[in-house]
């Protein structure tokens, strides 16, 4: 990565904000064993610019913080954020698999979380959350990817 301007720090800065707005917007989709987390498409944006790495992981602290299980979720769901971001990266020529990457990075630790805070049963919580990570990444994600990577205007935001 290059060093960042201020344009790369207002611009993660608006990443974060989007990121938690839409989190909050829909809570009661995006906490607790059974996640339908709509911010999550915005994960696409590693294969734009590897900079929203910083944007999305403050997103995914602040909005975290904010939910019901505040800062260990912060930290836990943080990390289970970038592994899924620097597994998105690896994978980044294969995008079918790549796009698989958050749904098997927050299934596991998401999943262990849970399973470790609230006592629910633990292959059961990671399938609910990796199936719903899953349907985030696959029907959502992944055709708004194929849309903007033709997007001359989009892909111009980050030039």
């Amino acid at each position: 990565m290059s060093t960042f301007t201020i344009k790369d720090i207002l611009r993660q800065s608006m990443v974060a904000a989007i990121y938690v707005v839409l989190v909050l917007i829909f809570a009661f989709l995006s906490y607790d064993d059974i996640q339908f987390r709509i911010a999550e498409v915005m994960l696409i944006l590693v294969f734009f610019d590897k900079k929203s790495v910083l944007g999305l992981l403050t997103g995914t602290f602040i909005a975290n913080l904010a939910g019901p299980f505040g800062l260990i979720d912060a930290v836990v769901g943080t990390s289970a954020t970038a592994l899924a971001l620097i597994l998105m990266m690896l994978f980044r020529k294969r995008k079918s698999l790549a796009i698989l990457m958050p749904g098997l990075a927050n299934g596991l630790i998401i999943g262990l979380m849970l399973h470790l805070l609230i006592d629910l049963p633990l292959l059961a919580t990671m399938g609910w959350v990796w199936l719903g990570e899953t349907m985030v990444m696959v029907l959502l994600a992944y055709p708004l990817y194929r849309i903007l990577k033709g997007n001359p205007h989009f892909k111009a935001l980050f030039e």
